[in-house]
Parts: structure tokens; sequence; C-alpha cells
């Protein structure tokens, strides 16, 4: 999740300096309203597209999960065959699509109930990105609660984490827990069954 304002709508924060010239990637500029939809079937090759540039640009981070799948026949499954478990929404501006955010519904033994996670956000860099995060993150919410989720959760990295901290809204509550990440090829089952 990259949104240091899209988790409370009066709060905003200026861009982080030269983050943009970080990335190799300069501002788009959006001229008309943007507007967020539902991800449809017909839009997996434009879903795919930006959880690529996504995923570039979270390489370092990402990197312990492992290479993806190379097709996303897993994820269109989860997307639009029935049951639903994978939830997308796109972000578009003059026809062009520049944002999505996904996530997923889990079941909590301990809790005895459901939850939704937001499993992924993104909006490329231009002058409408924190607004269309934010409303992404709405988009999320909304779903949480039409499926009658306990609680939404999600993730960050710690690096952002920190920076978006003092913008949480006040129910947003850190949980203090340690996330592994084992990728499941051969080499690594067969390591960690002989207990390396």
């Amino acid at each position: 999740m990259s949104a240091p304002a899209l988790l409370h709508p009066h709060l905003s924060t200026p861009p982080v300096a030269g983050r943009v010239r970080r990335s190799g990637v300069a501002p788009a500029s959006v001229a008309g309203p943007a507007a967020i939809r539902p991800a449809r079937a017909e839009d997996c090759e434009t879903l795919l597209r930006l959880c690529r540039e996504h995923a570039r640009r979270a390489a370092l981070e990402r990197a312990p999960f492992g290479p993806g799948r190379g097709d996303a026949r897993d994820l269109v499954e989860a997307l639009f065959d029935p049951p639903v478990r994978v939830w997308a929404w796109i972000a578009e501006a003059d026809g062009e699509a520049i944002g999505y955010a996904g996530a997923v519904a889990g079941c909590s033994l301990l809790e005895r109930g459901n939850y939704f996670q937001l499993e992924s956000l993104y909006v490329r860099p231009q002058a409408q990105a924190q607004e269309l995060e934010r409303r992404l993150f709405l988009q999320a919410l909304r779903m949480a609660r039409t499926l009658g989720c306990l609680n939404l959760q999600w993730r960050l990295p710690a690096a952002q984490a920190a920076r978006i901290e003092a913008q949480l809204p006040a129910a947003a509550v850190r949980t203090d827990s340690v996330h592994y990440v084992l990728p499941l090829d051969d080499r690594t089952v067969d390591r960690a069954a002989r207990g390396r």
C-alpha cells in the first residue's frame, strides 16, 4: 500500500520529495476527473499490466515472496469464478487505467468470523494520486462492510508505515507481529523438510 493520505479523508501530506525521480517514471498528468470502478473480466490485461508496474516499483519489498506465476489463471479464477475470493478496483482517468486496489477475504479461527485484507494498492505518480489512493481504500472498506466482515486489515513496508503512522484513523490498531514468507518452490520445500 502506498498511500500517505489514503486512510483518513481529511488529512493529506505533500508527496515525498524526490520520490518520482527515484522511480524513473515522470508523473502522469490527469486532465479529467478520475473514476473508480470494479474490475471486470475484460480488464484482465489492464489489471495485470498495473500489477506488473506495481511489482517493479516494489521489487525490494516483494523479493521474499519469490517470482510470480507466469500465467494469471489463479488470479482470474479468484476474481471472476464463484466463489469469488479476490476483489479488485481500477482507477481510470481520461480512459486510461492509472491505478488499482485488490483485496482478499479470509476467516479467522480466533475471532470466529470473516475479515477483509487490502492486499495491494497502487496509483501511478500524478497530481491526483493521494486522492485516488484514498478512494480505492474506501472501496475496499465499503466491500468489507458489505460482506459483513469483522475488520479490514492491511500490511505496509516498515518505512511506509513510519511515514504515515500519524495519519491512520484513530480506530486503526498497529499489531506487533512478525510476517514470514516462505516461497513454495521445490528447493525451499525440500530444505524445509530436512530442517534447514
